[in-house]
């Protein structure tokens, strides 16, 4: 299992999240089921990965569950929406 963050340097609200979220989720209870893997864009779009689960805006996160993808968010706009969103992904599953 795991949280794969789709990244960019350039990428304003990927700093954003950084700041408002990145500091805590490892300190979170979904980050003991979902650990965290940040991939850059140029590498991600490279990768065999990308083949299954194109994307072309950062960030997104997207979650794995026994290497099968449950639930993605594109974007990202708040702490409220994104752990609203997380809630979601992981009560659908």
């Amino acid at each position: 299992n795991k949280l794969l963050m789709i990244t960019a340097d350039y990428c304003v609200y990927c700093q954003i999240w950084e700041k408002e979220i990145g500091k805590i989720y490892p300190k979170t209870d979904i980050s003991k089921s979902f650990p965290l893997e940040r991939i850059e864009l140029d590498e991600y779009s490279i990768s065999n990965d990308s083949d299954n689960y194109e994307t072309k805006i950062t960030p997104t996160f997207v979650f794995f569950k026994e290497k099968e993808e449950i639930g993605r968010i594109i974007g990202y706009s708040s702490a409220e929406m994104f752990w609203w969103q997380v809630d979601e992904i992981l009560d659908r599953d």
